[in-house]
């Protein structure tokens, strides 16, 4: 969006190679002297923000195009003024409380219908996948020279986490697993954390992804359900061979590209096909990925009339 102004609210910021934040743009914290307290809503405080403060921020703050906000960002639907207002799912259902301040769920795949209720508008606003880094680089730690390549954080059986161990049993290959403690502590299980044909790779920086990405036989994810599917859609764009349910990105058929196989469940996987089909990313068409078709669908979902 480097040719819009945009103000970013965030609860922490993170710095080094994950803060994607542009130098011109302006970038605030939930804790900045405007926003100050604008998401809290707990207790008599926070009545008093949100009855009180946030109308008195509406009408004395500058008028937005669009307010755009994630489930797990600062809330400031009540203190923004701007005619369109979108809410992001990100795999969640929308509480009930949360509807009523915003124009529409904006869907980050096709199959996030499921998270649209009963009469509130919806649009498709796919995010924008740029590129995890200009170069790649080796993790520290040994790697095998042929392997797989998961990226998830266990944080919920929807990831898929229970079918980890029979697919590492199963592939002809060892299996390296990416995962994060940046933010938040995951407990893996014992069964996982010492399996002997599983690699694990913690915070690895943006171009180690990059690197194990472009080096691996085929990546797979294994979740049941996603928003839109970070991890898969880097894969689109790196891996040779990608394996994955037909849910997040890959609910777009758009995103069906060469080399990749969609399977209901691990046992549908046949790795000796899945390697065979495996084809170069740069034979694939990932215009559903580009910053320019975001910024496009944004500028028209803002200016629809029909809002």
């Amino acid at each position: 969006m480097e040719v819009e102004e945009v103000q970013v609210v965030v609860r922490e910021h993170l710095d080094g190679p994950w803060s994607r934040v542009p130098s011109a743009t302006r970038v605030a914290t939930s804790e900045s002297v405007m926003w100050y307290g604008a998401g809290h809503q707990a207790g008599v405080k926070g009545r008093v923000l949100q009855l009180v403060a946030n109308p008195i921020r509406r009408m004395l703050t500058r008028r937005y195009d669009v307010y755009i906000q994630t489930m797990a960002g600062a809330n400031l639907a009540s203190a923004v003024r701007a005619p369109v207002r979108l809410v992001i799912p990100s795999g969640n259902v929308v509480p009930a409380a949360m509807r009523a301040h915003f124009t529409a769920i904006a869907m980050q795949a096709p199959d996030n219908t499921r998270f649209v209720p009963p009469g509130m508008k919806s649009t498709l606003l796919p995010p924008p996948v740029f590129d995890l880094a200009p170069r790649a680089e080796a993790p520290s730690q040994d790697i095998p020279d042929e392997f797989l390549l998961t990226v998830f954080n266990p944080y919920d059986p929807i990831k898929g986490l229970s079918d980890l161990a029979r697919a590492a049993d199963e592939a002809p290959l060892p299996i390296v697993w990416c995962h994060s403690e940046a933010t938040v502590r995951f407990e893996i299980p014992e069964e996982l954390l010492l399996h002997d044909r599983i690699v694990h790779v913690t915070d690895a920086s943006p171009e180690q992804l990059r690197y194990l990405y472009e080096r691996c036989a085929a990546y797979f994810s294994l979740s049941l359900s996603e928003g839109f599917g970070w991890s898969t859609a880097d894969a689109l764009r790196y891996s040779q061979a990608v394996v994955t349910r037909a849910v997040g990105v890959f609910s777009n058929p758009a995103a069906q590209q060469p080399g990749v196989t969609l399977v209901s469940s691990p046992q549908e996987i046949c790795w000796d096909s899945v390697l065979a089909s495996a084809a170069p990313p740069g034979t694939r068409d990932l215009s559903l990925l580009e910053p320019s078709r975001f910024r496009a669908r944004l500028h028209d979902i803002a200016h629809d009339a029909d809002w």
